[in-house]
């Protein structure tokens, strides 16, 4: 499935990385639904419906968001409840957690970790300082491509790779909300594409990984 990235400015993209949480009994299948969307181009257009009705997330409301983002909806319907959607939204699961992520939502400007919904002047202030941090590698000859997955840190050497690759236990969710979770995170290995960095960065740019959960 084709990432899901949306460019704001020339260097500053944000990558979603959906995160149904379990106790969010309606997460995965709104999650599922959004990328059945995606896979017809045009996820962006369900997400926005989502969010705007996001009390009303139960089969029958699904399906009447796909009929007003303009999907076929006999193939979404058969996209949603794939294998496909189904590997990749686990994925997406153990990538936010391997990224310690356990509340949503929870971004990621490069390195730098936001909990929770922020102002936008956060951001910016982070950014900022993340472009100085590049320029400043920069003027070490540090080559460009590989300035974000620097920057991340978390390369495929770090938490990536003992939790997602290695298949090693993932931490156990700290927050009071998750602990009342009926269905704690604990799962094997899931295969991903193996990069320079899992935050889907690329050279001096400034990614912003959002982890999300539609519930």
């Amino acid at each position: 499935m084709t990432e899901i990235i949306e460019t704001y400015a020339e260097d500053v993209k944000v990558y979603v990385c959906n995160n149904p949480l379990s106790f969010h009994k309606r997460a995965f299948p709104a999650a599922a639904a959004a990328y059945a969307a995606g896979l017809q181009g045009k996820f962006w257009e369900y997400d926005h419906i989502l969010w705007e009705n996001n009390t009303a997330i139960e089969d029958a409301d699904l399906e009447k968001y796909a009929t007003q983002a303009g999907l076929d909806v006999e193939k979404w319907k058969k996209d949603k409840e794939s294998a496909e959607i189904k590997e990749w939204l686990t994925s997406s699961q153990a990538l936010a957690a391997a990224l310690g992520a356990t509340g949503t939502p929870a971004f990621f400007v490069n390195g730098e970790f936001l909990s929770g919904a922020k102002p936008i002047e956060e951001f910016r202030e982070i950014i900022d300082k993340q472009i100085d941090k590049a320029n400043n590698l920069l003027g070490k000859k540090v080559p460009a491509e590989v300035l974000h997955a620097v920057l991340s840190g978390n390369a495929v050497s770090g938490k990536y790779r003992r939790f997602v690759i290695e298949g090693k236990k993932a931490p156990a969710p700290k927050s009071a909300e998750a602990e009342e979770a009926t269905e704690p995170f604990a799962r094997a290995a899931v295969e991903l594409p193996i990069s320079d960095s899992p935050r889907h960065g690329e050279g001096d740019e400034v990614i912003i990984t959002e982890c999300s959960d539609f519930q």
